[in-house]
Parts: C-alpha cells; sequence; structure tokens
C-alpha cells in the first residue's frame, strides 16, 4: 500500500542559523626557550535551536571576525558542519530560534513568495509546518505564515498505510 508524502518546509523567516558566538579559550603555554605564558584561541560557533552546527577556531579575535562569513557559509559543505545537529533541529519548532517540541502540525494551503506573489505547481500539495503551543498561532499579517493559509492535520511524520 501507498503511503501518503508529505514535505517538511521551513519558515520563510529561516535564516539557517539563529545565534553566533565568539568564545576566548585561554590555554597555557610551558616552554624553556621562549618562557611561559598565556595563548588564546577564538572560537566561532554557529547555532541553530540551541545546537551547534559549525565551530571554527582561530589565533587572533581579528582573524575570528574577519572568518566569520567563511565559518557560517562556506563550512557547510565542509566536514565542519554538523548535518545529524541539523537534522535533530528539523524535529523542533518551526518558529525561527524555538527549540521546543512542535505540538501542532499544519498543512500549507498555499506557497507564496516573499514578495506576496503566489506559488502555483510548487511541485507539493501536502508540505506542512509545525509548531510548538507558544508559536501555534500565527497572525493574519503574512500570506504564506498566516493562520488563514494553515489547515490543522495530524502529525504527518507518523507514518500510515492507505487501506
Amino acid at each position: 500500500m501507498l503511503t501518503e508524502r508529505w514535505v517538511h518546509v521551513n519558515h520563510p523567516d529561516d535564516e539557517h542559523y539563529d545565534k553566533v558566538t565568539i568564545e576566548i579559550i585561554p590555554r597555557w603555554k610551558e616552554s624553556e626557550l621562549s618562557g611561559d605564558e598565556y595563548r588564546f584561541s577564538y572560537v566561532v560557533k554557529a547555532w541553530r535551536k540551541g545546537e551547534v552546527l559549525v565551530s571554527r577556531s582561530w589565533n587572533r579575535l581579528e582573524w575570528a571576525l574577519m572568518g566569520l562569513q567563511y565559518t557560517i557559509e562556506i563550512r557547510i559543505e565542509e566536514e565542519g558542519f554538523d548535518h545529524d545537529a541539523f537534522k535533530r533541529t528539523q524535529e523542533l519548532c518551526d518558529q525561527p530560534g524555538c527549540s521546543n517540541l512542535p505540538t501542532i502540525f499544519y498543512k500549507r494551503k498555499k506557497a507564496y513568495t516573499t514578495q506576496g506573489e503566489e506559488l502555483v505547481n510548487n511541485g507539493y500539495r501536502n508540505e506542512y509546518r509545525q509548531f510548538c503551543d507558544i508559536h501555534k498561532r500565527r497572525g493574519d499579517c503574512g500570506l504564506d505564515d498566516a493562520d488563514a493559509n494553515y489547515e490543522v492535520i495530524p502529525d504527518p511524520r507518523i507514518k500510515k498505510e492507505n487501506v
């Protein structure tokens, strides 16, 4: 028997990361030749919903700041990106920055561009978003992410067979 196919679509304001931090990591270096001293690393971390997706260490703060764009954009294609952590964030509320578990699932009736133009034949009829109790009310300001554009559905992540 066939199962109904649902496609999860992210919130239109999802920026992939919701927090970027720079942490100073001191370490003590001992050397009979050059002397003992503290050395510092500057670790840039890009976060999503409480998960660190990318981390990169630099020797100087200036280099960390100059390499910030590289760290958060280009490293996705390298081994430094945590794809498992990203996958875990996809199971959470679709409100950008929220790390709560979803409690309500909405079928998206129509797809819109960020300019408000309706997308016809976007390829999927069963697109859904998921939200927690705090963010289940979506409002009426936008077109794509508005209460009027959603229909409540059972959890589409649970596979059901058509009989």
